[in-house]
């Protein structure tokens, strides 16, 4: 529907009147572990299964040792670790205690100047209490984490502890009955989920703040997109990433079989997806031109794929036909456009085969968002524009304001009532 220029898809979605994602997931894991043998995640580089059940048993068992260890409601806990069997609980486990969860990449680059050295500058902007990291992250920015004042704790996720003071990720967790346990209670519409971090395209990174409302409107944009059965998922994207961090919870929460890998290597790539019968693909386009391209595709067998997504990056149409004419079975690659202020998605294609679809395009705003293009002459200082895109909903990232000024987050990118876009 278009109104004054400002296209909708449809009615915005309804989430749970607590407001609090963490109440949520846990309800959801709960329902999710009623099969107490239903397989949620497999590890596709180590073959290790890790069920519902699991998921839910280690995320309070975890959340219960947090607020041992003084982490309350208001407080930001940081995680910096390439994909692993214990990110997804971690993440969860913070929330759980009425905190802040913020993910760092723990390939950010040390630069030689202040300005230059982005897990400084990252550190700086949420200034956690605590640090939950892998072995990796830790050897290779050990030293930069200790400088942070703010960290009263580190927390290694895998692995002998690296040096002396690091506790141990197992060492953490309380037994706790998850089918009795309660998350802190919060205020979503303002207390912060997650402190994710924009790509740094125009500069560092700047701190994207996400509430519970944002997180859940994400939530339920998948819980009514995502109806099928049987569904055997495959990601490679960065957890520490909105698209990774909110996509993998999302398919978790809504009972999808997930197999996961810690980057991309060809071979191991596609023999998961035969070993697995993947059916969809979580995916970015170097993804699919490699699927359309690479002679090594031919000797493995996709059948089983049925739908690609794809996001982070346009991709064309051309790209599109070639993978399509590789797997016979696969009834589309869709795509979604979105950025960390817009909690993951504002636009996306609609898997249904009575709504019209431009291969190439994102596709249509999601229900509740509201998307308008505006000429660029608004913006003089865009003038090497054409147009600008704005979008506008419940999804869209929380402004700063005095109260998250007052705990220490700088440099947190600013929500007005829309998020404009410039286009490349």
């Amino acid at each position: 529907m278009i109104i004054n220029k400002v296209v909708t898809t449809g009615s915005p979605l309804s989430v749970p009147s607590h407001l609090s994602f963490a109440q949520y997931a846990i309800d959801k894991l709960r329902e999710n572990s009623e099969n107490n043998d239903a397989v949620a995640v497999i590890n596709g580089d180590t073959n290790q299964q890790i069920t519902f059940k699991q998921i839910l048993q280690e995320t309070v068992n975890t959340a219960t040792g947090l607020l041992r260890l003084g982490v309350k409601r208001g407080d930001v806990v940081a995680l910096c670790s390439e994909n692993r069997d214990e990110f997804m609980p971690t993440a969860l486990a913070v929330v759980c205690c009425g905190a802040t969860i913020t993910t760092y990449n723990l390939l950010y680059s040390k630069g030689n100047k202040p300005n230059e050295d982005e897990m400084t500058h990252v550190l700086n902007i949420s200034r956690p209490k605590l640090l939950f990291a892998s072995e990796l992250a830790l050897q290779r920015h050990l030293a930069t984490f200790k400088s942070q004042s703010s960290i009263e704790k580190i927390i290694q996720l895998n692995g002998k502890p690296v040096a002396s003071g690091i506790l141990e990720y197992r060492s953490v967790g309380v037994p706790t009955n998850p089918f009795e346990y309660e998350p802190v209670e919060v205020e979503g519409w303002k207390d912060i989920a997650y402190i994710l971090y924009s790509s740094g395209t125009t500069g560092l990174p700047k701190g994207v703040m996400l509430t519970h409302l944002n997180v859940l409107y994400s939530a339920a944009s998948f819980a009514i997109d995502n109806p099928l059965e049987n569904v055997v998922l495959l990601t490679i994207v960065p957890w520490y990433h909105a698209y990774g961090l909110m996509s993998t919870m999302n398919y978790i929460l809504i009972k999808r079989k997930l197999v996961y890998l810690n980057g991309f290597n060809p071979v191991k790539y596609l023999s998961s997806i035969q070993e697995y019968k993947v059916t969809n693909l979580a995916a970015v386009p170097p993804i699919v031109v490699f699927l359309a391209k690479a002679p090594i595709v031919e000797k493995f067998d996709l059948s089983s794929i049925n739908t690609i997504w794809c996001g982070a990056a346009p991709l064309s149409a051309e790209t599109i036909a070639g993978a399509l004419k590789r797997m016979k079975n696969c009834k589309g690659i869709f795509q979604a456009y979105g950025m960390t202020e817009t909690s993951l998605t504002a636009t996306k294609d609609i898997d249904d085969d009575k709504i019209a679809r431009k291969p190439g395009s994102a596709g249509y705003p999601l229900n509740g968002v509201k998307a308008k293009v505006s000429p660029i002459q608004i913006f003089s200082y865009m003038l090497s524009c054409k147009d600008l895109s704005f979008v506008g909903g419940q999804s869209i990232k929380k402004m700063n304001d005095a109260r998250t000024q007052g705990q220490g987050h700088k440099d947190i990118a600013f929500r007005t009532t829309s998020v404009f876009v410039r286009p490349s």
